[in-house]
């Protein structure tokens, strides 16, 4: 049996240190920079390269996921979201591609039980997206979006999906990195089924569950990870 640990949004901060533990497997759901606090670049960065460090470290027991504050940053993208470092862009640009290859993508199966991404899969976009694949199992969406992500990061951005005067990321159409609780919830790929998402995204003071989704960006309020045990 496998432990796995989930840890929320970093934006800087280092709890991840005493959150990870090297007999679990410790998957991060993304967004690294842009902190909420006033953390001078120098060891926002210096934080990034530990987490770097430690997934060359411990490569079978570390899972990096990309979010929106770290997709705002790659090359071609021309969009920015709240706090983004106009001053730091190309450094964080390059420290992102400079490790490309350690990090898995945007979604992450464990099992056929849990899939793990930054903000959640919602039906609509993943049937304007990825309409042919008709398995929906965590493995092979976790597979299918990643290899879309790899091809192709526009079905990806803000702007692409944003329907109406949605400003926030609150529409059924966005993607695994920016889509809002409420419209997650609403339209949930694994809605009426066992699967459970496990999301970060947006703050919550605590990790929550609601409706087949578990929230776990609680780092700003509580050092706090989430746990699964699977077989």
């Amino acid at each position: 049996m496998a432990t796995y640990n989930i840890i929320g949004d970093i934006h800087g901060r280092d709890a991840w240190k005493r959150l990870v533990d090297e007999d679990y497997i410790n998957i991060f759901v993304g967004d690294y920079f842009d902190p909420y606090d006033k953390i001078h670049f120098m060891d926002l960065q210096y934080n990034f390269m530990e987490i770097i460090e430690y997934k060359k470290k411990h490569p079978e027991n570390v899972v990096l996921l990309y979010g929106n504050h770290d997709y705002e940053y790659l090359p071609g993208i021309f969009e920015e979201s709240n706090r983004f470092d106009n001053k730091n862009a190309q450094t964080i640009s390059w420290l992102l591609m400079k490790t490309i290859d350690l990090f898995e993508g945007v979604a992450y199966a464990i099992g056929e039980d849990y899939l793990v991404s930054h903000a959640g899969i919602t039906r609509d976009w993943k049937n304007a997206y990825l309409p042919d694949v008709a398995d929906i199992k965590p493995s092979s969406m976790a597979a299918a979006i990643n290899d879309l992500w790899n091809k192709d990061k526009k079905p990806f951005s803000f702007s692409a999906n944003c329907y109406g005067m949605d400003c926030y990321g609150e529409d059924s159409h966005h993607s695994p990195i920016w889509v809002r609780p409420e419209s997650l919830c609403l339209h949930n790929l694994y809605k009426g089924t066992p699967v459970i998402q496990i999301v970060g995204h947006t703050k919550m003071k605590e990790i929550a569950e609601v409706e087949g989704v578990v929230f776990v960006d609680c780092l700003d309020t509580v050092e706090q990870s989430y746990k699964v045990a699977y077989p």
